[in-house]
């Protein structure tokens, strides 16, 4: 069957981490303690995989318990005793995340387009909030949405459609914008517009919904989504 094109969109949601703010600041720590460079990639996959487990089953934990518990367990794999002060300096430097370049760019072309923006992350919304202050790119954002307020983690279809909820808009009439396949799959299973980063040239998992639209550049992809046509 041929693809539908979507409508533009009457809200746009962010997801957070990786997304919007570069991680990378934080792989001194991983050095710090001893851990291989890789050690981040590990342990953010590992929060990913408890979250995502968690939610298969109804469940939940905040995204802080489980930055605990994934770096106690690569702590451990790696022969090291668990560090004491490891947690907390880890959540201290996630509140000095600095944004992509193409953020603040993006943010004025959907502003000039009128089209509110929103965060959706499976953080927490203070943090998002703080991060948007020090960028000075909080007065583009209308809400801080977290997976706090449904006591679920994306990609489960309850975060999507409260973010729509919150918008005022219909699933259908909400962009989800994100790096990750994952978020792009459940976004598009619950029904909303999705929108692909591809910052690192990988592929995309052929067993997942396809994003709407895609681009190795969030201006990019924002100037595709400012193109579809009028709902």
């Amino acid at each position: 069957m041929p693809t539908v094109q979507p409508k533009r969109p009457l809200a746009v949601a962010f997801d957070v981490n990786e997304t919007l703010f570069n991680l990378e600041t934080l792989r001194d720590n991983f050095t710090g303690l001893g851990l291989p460079v890789r050690a981040m990639e590990w342990w953010f996959a590992v929060i990913l995989r408890d979250g995502f487990a968690l939610a298969s089953t109804g469940d939940y934990a905040q995204f802080s318990t489980l930055v605990e518990s994934a770096l106690e367990e690569v702590l451990m794999a790696s022969g090291m005793d668990t560090n004491a002060g490891a947690t907390e300096a880890m959540l201290a430097e996630f509140s000095k995340l600095k944004p992509h370049p193409d953020v603040a760019e993006s943010f004025a072309l959907l502003a000039q387009a009128e089209i509110p923006m929103f965060t959706l992350t499976n953080g927490s919304a203070a943090l998002t909030e703080k991060l948007l202050g020090q960028a000075k790119l909080q007065d583009f954002i209308k809400r801080r949405l977290s997976v706090d307020a449904v006591a679920l983690w994306k990609p489960r279809p309850e975060p999507y459609h409260y973010a729509a909820d919150q918008a005022g808009v219909p699933p259908e009439a909400l962009a989800l914008i994100a790096v990750h396949p994952w978020d792009i799959h459940g976004a598009a299973k619950a029904g909303l517009v999705t929108g692909w980063i591809n910052r690192g040239g990988r592929s995309y998992p052929r067993s997942f919904e396809p994003p709407s639209l895609q681009s190795s550049s969030l201006t990019n992809l924002i100037e595709q989504l400012i193109g579809l046509p009028v709902r």
